[in-house]
């Protein structure tokens, strides 16, 4: 408790601060050999390249110098460091634009696939067709560029106007069970992402984090302030919000052209039609495909029994599952509504070794009551019960659900829960303790933590070319992310499933599809 004061605290005096350390992008010395200008050039998304083979001692700095454009802006396949001879580097023509502004808010190609040529042309090039893409192409919208130290603003409610009401007495400590604060809901994630600005500053990435209390969460109070605290200058913005203050705040972002990070919301819609939005939690696709490979690696052949309840809420997983099912076609199925739950044991007594998903979905009350019903009913085949799957961790949700019939279930979940035989979590939970003397008690933290690491580090290595190709390699992160459009925005594709084991979660093995 005293620990958790003490950031508040420390949040509630310093509310804007800086990291400072080295500078983003090290400057090269320049190469020793002599660079050439080539005249050959390619139209990249709207934008005209010089296409520049690399000589040996050439480097970005030397090759920008050269061209007279900024080593920044200068677009290629790897590092930028590990440049070899041969590789491919781009660098925008000056001057297409009459407004240098709007020249300098232009985005960053994606760099296509190397020519096959082996030394620069000297005759301008019609533009090569597009290659084939395995994620959706970025839609056409401004993105400003990154300067030398990253602005990030977060919004989230914090309640710095009730610090007054907390009481550190022994009493209230003892008993603090009994009387929750607001105030703490969220810290967690604010002091995950403070564990990340350490680790970027190791790296010599400086961050200014602006922090932004929204503790009235409605669309007035965001737009208050989102413009009192020039949030649309940052470059992205980290919303914690509540649906209706998040759907304000993004509608904020898109007007001022700023990339907005949702870090909680599971519903894929979010990316439809904002090309500056960015979910980070993992796709339902990416998800029903890595449950679906896992089923296919454990027990092949094995009939699919889908349980739901014909809610509005399951329809996008459903949808999704319906589509990978029937284009695969290896996993024979069954769609279960759980209005028919007493057919439900004899249907699986015919089919030993069966795979159980439930996606029902109705609402808190009656979700917890199904749950009980379904681990009784399931629990009840003893040594051929089915292997239990749930896109949401019941371990989580319901604390008195019965662990001894999950066991029992083989239970398969995307749990948030800690894995202490992993290596990351272990060595997170470790720099968690030593920062804060404590330990989270939620998934908050570590997800701020990866979010913050995986964009920034990104933007440091590819400068607003991140955001659209966000591929790059990124440090070591506690849940696996990455980011691909779906829609217009961008969602993390990535996921970690887990089975019970022991009584605790450990990965579950997952064989890709050849």
């Amino acid at each position: 408790m005293n620990c958790k004061l003490y950031v508040l605290v420390i949040a509630g005096i310093i509310f804007n601060f800086q990291f400072s350390t080295f500078n983003l992008l090290r400057a090269q010395a320049p190469g020793t050999t002599p660079v050439t200008v080539s005249m050959e050039t390619q139209m990249l998304n709207g934008r005209k390249y010089y296409v520049h083979i690399v000589e040996k001692g050439q480097t970005v700095y030397s090759i920008s110098r050269a061209y007279k454009v900024q080593s920044y802006d200068a677009v290629t396949h790897v590092d930028i460091h590990y440049l070899h001879p041969g590789d491919t580097v781009w660098l925008p023509v000056r001057g297409q634009f009459s407004d240098a502004a709007k020249e300098m808010e232009q985005p960053a190609p994606t760099a296509p696939a190397r020519p096959t040529t082996t030394a620069p042309s000297t005759t301008n090039r019609e533009p090569q067709p597009a290659t084939k893409k395995t994620e959706a192409p970025a839609p056409a919208h401004e993105v400003r560029r990154v300067g030398t130290m990253l602005k990030v603003a977060v919004m989230m409610p914090l309640y710095l106007n009730q610090l007054d009401q907390i009481s550190t007495s022994k009493f209230d400590i003892e008993q603090r069970g009994k009387k929750s604060y607001r105030q703490f809901e969220f810290i967690e994630f604010y002091e995950g992402l403070l564990l990340a600005l350490d680790q970027l500053a190791n790296e010599g990435i400086s961050v200014e984090l602006n922090v932004v209390d929204v503790s009235e969460n409605t669309p007035d109070k965001v737009e208050e302030a989102f413009r009192s605290h020039h949030v649309e200058q940052s470059d992205f913005v980290v919303a914690l919000l509540l649906r209706d203050a998040f759907d304000k705040a993004a509608e904020l972002a898109r007007q001022a052209g700023v990339y907005i990070v949702n870090p909680m919301a599971t519903r894929s819609e979010l990316c439809a039609d904002n090309p500056y939005m960015v979910k980070i939690q993992p796709s339902v696709e990416g998800m029903v495909a890595l449950m679906l490979n896992n089923m296919r690696t454990e027990r092949p052949n094995a009939h699919l029994y889908v349980i739901h309840s014909g809610s509005a809420n399951e329809k996008p997983v459903l949808t999704e599952l319906k589509r990978q099912l029937d284009e695969h076609g290896d996993i024979p199925y069954t769609l279960f509504n759980w209005s028919q739950s007493a057919k439900l044991t004899g249907v699986i007594k015919k089919t030993p070794s069966c795979h159980v998903l439930s996606i029902y979905d109705q609402n808190k009350d009656n979700n917890r009551v199904y749950v009980g019903n379904l681990l009784n009913r399931l629990a009840a085949f003893k040594s051929q019960a089915p292997t239990l799957y749930s896109l949401s961790d019941w371990t989580r949700d319901y604390t008195d659900v019965d662990f001894g019939q999950l066991q029992q279930l083989n239970y398969h979940t995307y749990s948030t829960s800690w894995d202490m035989t992993n290596e990351v979590h272990v060595a997170f939970l470790q720099a968690y303790r030593n920062r804060f003397g404590t330990e989270p008690s939620s998934s908050l933290a570590a997800t701020g933590y990866d979010l913050m690491l995986y964009i920034c580090s990104g933007l440091s290595r590819k400068n607003s070319a991140f955001w659209q190709s966000p591929s790059s390699s990124m440090p070591v992160l506690t849940q696996p992310l990455h980011l691909s459009r779906h829609g217009a925005g961008l969602e993390n594709d990535k996921a970690q499933l887990y089975r019970m084991e022991n009584l605790r979660f450990i990965k579950a093995v997952v064989k890709k599809n050849k």
